[in-house]
């Protein structure tokens, strides 16, 4: 499914209540949801306590939720598929279908917080695009703990349920992710992005109410696994630059100190350290030019950022570029203050700043460049910032 088709369908209480009745014969007791979310600036940062500038998306992954009268965790991935039966042991370890372990992890990291989970039923929609680099796997995570925490009655902080997100990443996925993508989809804020310090998980809400000014995502239609190898070599690199350098993470990092060092670092550490400390100092930079609504300062940031992440991090792809490229070379590009590529790479999509007045423009132009360049058909979406994890009915 496309994300032009997601973004056409909308999951309500009144859309998702029906489905799990018709699956389980009974009535849910909570919804929950949370949402995905766009990077605006502050790419591979997160991992090394650096800073990131996100916003939550306006679409959401849905958890619905009900004690199960079968003795068993019984789970449907999304409307129609399968039913997956577990008993309350086997869902504290790694199995199939993959995306069963976004809920076995959660559930794991609950219990290891002294939260009995009953068994139940569950239900999952959603209209995050999958693999697009908009964190559908944060929005799983961070709705699944929030609607079970609601089910047994206990109250778990958000900056918590984006621990556990994490923890669910790394111990039953096996993406050594940092805190933003769960950190955001915890929480969001309407009509807001965050800039996030991720060593002390400081952050303050930057407003982003300005109505001349959209945000444009655009789908390569590449979509990518992070599970694949190619984050956890780049998180290494970063790590091995830090032994050199002889600092705990690349936030104490400094430009003068990588030139000082480069021959020691060697040709690949030195790009992503260089990467990861100048990205830093673009998301000062962008925060600064959005609080002053100084869009074409916000767009030099986006653009270095998408440079730095091609040619220091090679995290980019042709068809990434392409997308990126055609931002400054169609007809309206005068439009576009800024462009680059968002999530962790290796596809997924673009983010862009676009004069609202021509945002619709802008995209059918960049479409019709990627057909033509690519012979690529895709889709995109305009987007405000929308609120973090939320429970939609409890009954």
């Amino acid at each position: 499914m496309s994300i032009m088709e997601m973004e056409q369908r909308s999951i309500t209480v009144d859309t998702i209540s029906p489905l799990f009745e018709q699956s389980f014969g009974h009535n849910p007791q909570v919804i929950a949801a949370a949402p995905g979310r766009v990077n605006l600036i502050g790419e591979h940062t997160d991992y090394n306590d650096g800073f990131v500038l996100p916003m939550a998306l306006e679409k959401i992954n849905v958890v619905a939720v009900a004690p199960s009268p079968t003795g068993k965790h019984r789970w449907i991935g999304s409307p129609g598929d399968a039913v997956i039966e577990l008993d309350s042991l086997s869902a504290s370890s790694p199995g199939d279908p993959f995306w069963s372990n976004y809920v076995r992890g959660v559930i794991c990291m609950l219990k290891r917080r002294g939260i009995d989970i009953p068994p139940f039923d569950m239900l999952v929609d959603s209209n995050v695009p999958r693999g697009g680099g908009l964190s559908s796997s944060a929005a799983f995570e961070v709705s699944v703990c929030t609607a079970l925490a609601a089910l047994c009655k206990v109250d778990i902080p958000p900056t918590e349920r984006a621990f556990i997100g994490r923890e669910t990443e790394h111990e039953f996925v096996h993406v050594p992710c940092g805190i933003m993508d769960q950190f955001i989809s915890a929480n969001g804020k309407k009509d807001h992005a965050l800039v996030l310090d991720c060593r002390d998980l400081s952050y303050r809400y930057i407003p982003m109410v300005d109505p001349q000014v959209s945000v444009l995502v655009i789908d390569s239609a590449v979509k990518h696994s992070l599970a694949d190898g190619g984050y956890a070599a780049r998180r290494k690199n970063c790590e091995d630059a830090c032994t050199i350098l002889g600092v705990p993470s690349l936030r104490e990092a400094t430009l003068e100190m990588l030139e000082e060092n480069k021959s020691q670092l060697g040709d690949l550490c030195y790009r992503r350290a260089r990467h990861v400390v100048a990205e830093n100092r673009r998301v000062a930079a962008f925060a600064s030019a959005v609080e002053k609504k100084d869009w074409e300062a916000a767009g030099i940031a986006m653009s270095g950022s998408h440079a730095s992440l091609k040619d220091d991090f090679e995290v980019s792809c042709a068809e990434v570029d392409t997308l990126v490229n055609l931002s400054y070379t169609i007809p309206s590009a005068e439009s576009v203050y800024g462009a680059r590529m968002t999530g962790g790479g290796f596809g997924g999509c673009i983010v862009a700043l676009v004069k609202s007045a021509d945002v619709e423009k802008v995209a059918q132009e960049m479409l019709d460049g990627y057909r033509e360049a690519l012979g690529i058909e895709t889709s995109y979406l305009v987007t405000r910032p929308g609120d973090g994890a939320r429970i939609l009915f409890q009954n």
